[in-house]
């Protein structure tokens, strides 16, 4: 029995009907040098060969009586791996397009929550000898970096690697009855308010001291998720369906991008998203020019490597000021290079009052309170402030399973009531994939906001070659002068 942690309880107790709470981990494999070609069933056996590499797949959630703490993982007693790992074919002709038509239609449906919560779904009949792990997993087991730690335990770095030893005899722990759920509850509670008041308390205090300082130097601090946020087409409740898509871009062509800006990654990240979001407000009647809007963006705060068991999401939340209200993309740059280091120095002065700690002893009748709150404003209220947006780095090199080369890897968070639209970046192996998650009345075709992301990077392209164009016309200019 493992008790979850204040936000994995915060994720789990939000999962309501229409806003599901998993998230979406796709493997791209090549399998065009299995010996033999592709075989369904090999790969299942080494899907089994490698679940104890994954312990969390097993575990199923227990709510505790009367909500007095966190809910735990127990072992799933009637485990079947061919329940949690399915077959499908994508519909012709099996390119991108279609292939993200049904993911979406995957993803719409809600998990079991009486099962371990996840699914993994295997298409084939793709393009290019291409087979899609399509993978469902539950916010509350793991984040996105969590989820790049668990993806590189289970691949290797080598097509030569030897295939992990199934271990027989997998035994499951007894499932703890009410009562004991309880004693737990009462032993464990005392323990995680002592664990979590002084670290709180100290947070505040930080933050008391931060605000002094920064009305004292006439700083700005950060939009907060109860700012006064603005109305915008992404706050609403959502239905049951879900729009994704993902494109893919060089990871080089954007570094090369932000580097000749002297921004970082995410910078420009930011302010592409503003100018595609800009974009998406006016051809949907909303005013973008009165303000930015208020992006809520995730945090890791997971330990080092090797002080980590990949379990649990171990992220807080932070806010920043999402420039749409600029016109000018190299404005909405410098706009957007400034929130993040706003953001940044929030960060660092607001240690321990934090989601992570608050949400350690929020109880559930509170986390229900904020969902009638959320459904009585109609979604225009929430901890997401406007929208929700992030970036991962994921593994650099390429990995693989047995002869398959993961050939691309792409992660999406999730959309809920008061947030109907999630863009997420994961970059893995040299390719930047742009993820885009909504609800599908809010985006019926996502494609439509790609191609506003694509102007966008395209438009900060521009902005470079003329800039450096312009720097080597100097140069020359003052090389014929001497």
């Amino acid at each position: 029995m493992r008790r979850m942690d204040g936000v994995s309880a915060f994720l789990f107790h939000q999962e309501q009907s229409g806003a599901v709470m998993h998230t979406l981990k796709i493997s791209i494999m090549d399998t065009s040098e299995i010996p033999g070609g592709w075989n369904y069933e090999r790969f299942r056996n080494s899907v089994a060969n490698r679940l104890h590499l994954l312990p969390m797949f097993r575990w199923k959630a227990l709510k505790v009586p009367l909500g007095l703490h966190h809910p735990v993982w127990v072992d799933d007693p009637d485990f079947d791996l061919d329940y949690h790992l399915r077959r499908i074919a994508c519909p012709a002709p099996g390119d991108r397009k279609a292939f993200c038509e049904l993911v979406s239609e995957v993803y719409a449906w809600p998990l079991d929550m009486t099962r371990p919560l996840w699914l993994c779904w295997v298409v084939e009949g793709l393009e290019k000898d291409e087979v899609a792990l399509v993978t469902l997993v539950h916010h509350a087991y793991t984040d996105g970096t969590g989820a790049a730690r668990l993806l590189q335990k289970i691949y290797s770095l080598s097509q030569d690697a030897a295939e992990p030893e199934r271990q027989m005899g997998w035994v499951p722990e007894k499932t703890p009855g009410k009562l004991s759920l309880l004693a737990h509850a009462l032993v464990d509670l005392p323990r995680t308010w002592i664990r979590s008041f002084p670290k709180i308390r100290q947070g505040m205090q930080n933050v008391r001291e931060m605000k002094k300082k920064y009305r004292e130097s006439g700083r700005e601090l950060p939009p907060s998720a109860f700012s006064d946020t603005r109305d915008s087409p992404f706050n609403i409740m959502v239905g049951r369906g879900r729009t994704f898509v993902f494109d893919t871009m060089e990871l080089d062509d954007i570094k090369a991008i932000s580097k000749g800006f002297g921004v970082t990654i995410n910078d420009l990240f930011v302010a592409a998203t503003a100018g595609a979001y800009r974009k998406f407000m006016q051809t949907r009647g909303y005013d973008p020019d009165t303000g930015p809007l208020v992006a809520a963006i995730p945090v890791s705060k997971r330990p080092p490597l090797e002080q980590d068991d990949m379990i649990g999401n171990k992220t807080s939340t932070d806010y920043l000021a999402m420039p749409v209200h600029l016109a000018d993309p190299e404005a909405r740059l410098k706009a957007s290079a400034h929130a993040g280091n706003v953001m940044k120095e929030h960060l660092v002065a607001a240690e321990g009052s934090d989601l992570s700690n608050i949400v350690e002893i929020t109880p559930p009748i509170l986390i229900r309170l904020l969902d009638w709150v959320v459904k009585h404003k109609e979604g225009k209220f929430g901890i997401w402030g406007n929208a929700a947006i992030s970036n991962v780095p994921g593994p650099r090199e390429p990995l693989y399973m047995g002869t398959m080369k993961l050939k691309n890897w792409i992660s999406m968070g999730m959309i809920a009531h008061g947030l109907g639209l999630n863009t997420t970046v994961w970059s893995y192996a040299g390719q930047f994939n742009l993820c885009i998650l909504a609800d599908k009345k809010l985006l019926p075709d996502g494609w439509e906001l790609v191609g506003y992301f694509r102007e966008a990077f395209a438009e900060y392209q521009q902005l470079l070659d003329e800039k450096v164009k312009s720097a080597t016309s100097d140069a020359g200019q003052a090389s014929s002068g001497d």
